[in-house]
């Protein structure tokens, strides 16, 4: 070693077009290296206290058994962008899942299969046997307004997607009509977009002409104004009794319309809808400086990990039984969504101010909730209800210049779309939440020296070298 240090000394350094090489053969070697080390289908380092850009555990388990092929194809991305490298990870965990950026001129068939008119167009598919899916890059973050933080969900929505794309069976869910209830077809249009994009199947369900189908893994009732019939009812009282699966999506029963039947049902699980409305006078919990527009306090449970808002309109609330009656019903209940203690209830609609009065009545109100009936030891029913239906509906509110539909501010397609997953009993698809922010640098006291070295250290090095080789041969001369 040091005749190979001394060689380099005396003939190389001492020559000006000899030293030039050298340092041209370094460089080659270093670009060389680093060439050679982005082809070894390795993890990146992650010194981020978040692990952004590192599978987590949860990721691992899930997709390391899926059999069947998924390319994962990025549309107007560098290959070096970070969500990219992550998602070359899978392929380590599981070598059936491959990932890369594509550029269309390279790859017309697949310009041409998904209608990518250029490389300037951005997105993503999940290619899997039978299925794909679509993301954008605005799938990748959401926005926290209580810490004003910008959080990454890449990890989530590509295991997600990877998950849906290669299950064997599509969870369907079964929306109620006949009632005057809000359809997919109006009202509930974007929310049935973003249920099969979950991919679900979704079908329309009248009781008048058929039964409750074996296939229905959650039915929806989304706000009846009608009363069901005794055939209707029995058949969901039926359903219900077999460990049936329900999403009730109700509102304030604000007019005096006999629902028999409904509350009959409602009375299996120990609670009823109110006849009137929230107010919320804490202007910090409403939006648009809208009393009714309401800010939810959001309980812990699976389904509201990582729901950091969401907003309710004209909601009612839920009037639950007490301890003893849900549990002479054999009902459990988890509370999900609750009001401020700033907020009061209403029912006298004569009254036209938004400050409480005496009559309306104080208090944190329930206003989403899960219910669990116990049928039999091997049997048990879920229902989770929201006593607010528009909250997720295509109906608008303005702002100014602009409009925006209910369902897309902030969390609220969120909330539903886990409720679905979370009765399907794909709850795992909606466990993988990185609470992470932009990159938050957490290295040891070790990786900061060794990233100060690397960063500052040897271009220090270098240079002084180079000055002192250039003092020695200027004084030979």
């Amino acid at each position: 070693m040091k005749k190979i240090i001394n060689v380099i000394k005396q003939k190389w350094l001492k020559d000006t077009i000899m030293t030039t090489i050298l340092v041209i053969i370094i460089i080659a070697i270093f670009i060389i290296l680093n060439l050679y080390i982005n082809t070894l289908n390795t993890n990146p380092i992650d010194f981020t206290k978040e692990k952004l850009y590192t599978l987590s555990d949860e990721s691992i388990n899930l997709i390391k058994d899926i059999k069947e092929d998924v390319h994962i194809y990025f549309f107007g991305y560098e290959d070096g962008n970070k969500t990219v490298t992550l998602a070359k990870q899978y392929g380590i965990a599981n070598s059936k899942i491959t990932a890369e950026a594509i550029n269309i001129d390279k790859r017309p068939d697949l310009a041409k299969k998904y209608g990518v008119e250029d490389n300037t167009s951005v997105g993503i598919i999940i290619e899997g046997k039978d299925r794909y899916k679509v993301l954008t890059q605005s799938d990748f973050y959401t926005y926290d307004l209580t810490t004003y933080e910008t959080i990454d969900v890449s990890e989530q929505k590509l295991t997600n997607a990877i998950i849906d794309i290669s299950i064997a069976k599509k969870p369907h869910i079964y929306f109620l009509t006949g009632h005057q209830e809000y359809l997919t077809s109006n009202y509930l249009m974007t929310l049935g977009v973003f249920i099969q994009n979950e991919v679900n199947d979704i079908s329309d369900l009248d009781l008048l002409q058929t039964n409750i189908p074996e296939d229905c893994d959650t039915l929806v009732i989304p706000n009846p104004t009608k009363d069901f019939s005794e055939v209707e009812t029995d058949k969901i009282l039926d359903y219900i009794n077999k460990g049936g699966k329900i999403l009730w999506l109700g509102e304030a029963t604000i007019e005096d319309v006999n629902m028999t039947n409904i509350n009959k049902i409602l009375a299996q699980f120990g609670f009823s809808f109110s006849k009137g409305i929230i107010i919320e006078e804490d202007s910090s919990k409403m939006i648009l400086q809208s009393p009714e527009l309401i800010l939810t306090d959001i309980s812990y449970h699976d389904i509201t990990n990582n729901i950091t808002n969401v907003v309710v309109a004209s909601a009612g609330k839920l009037n639950i039984e007490n301890d003893e009656k849900l549990k002479e019903l054999n009902v459990s209940v988890n509370t999900l969504l609750k009001t401020s203690e700033k907020s009061f209830y209403r029912e006298d609609f004569s009254i036209s101010t938004t400050m409480k009065t005496t009559t309306d009545e104080s208090g944190s109100f329930t206003i989403g909730a899960e219910f669990i009936k116990k049928i039999n030891d091997n049997t048990e029913s879920k229902l989770i209800v929201y006593s607010n239906c528009s909250f997720v509906t295509d109906m608008s509110i303005t702002s100014g210049n602009s409009k925006s539909k209910l369902i897309n501010l902030y969390n609220n397609k969120d909330i539903v779309l886990n409720s679905i997953a979370y009765l399907t009993d794909r709850g795992d698809s909606i466990r993988i939440r990185k609470d992470t922010g932009y990159v938050t640098y957490t290295a040891t006291q070790m990786q900061d020296n060794v990233v100060r070295l690397i960063i500052f250290g040897i271009p220090i090095i270098i240079i002084v070298m180079g000055i002192v080789i250039w003092q020695i041969r200027r004084r030979k001369k």
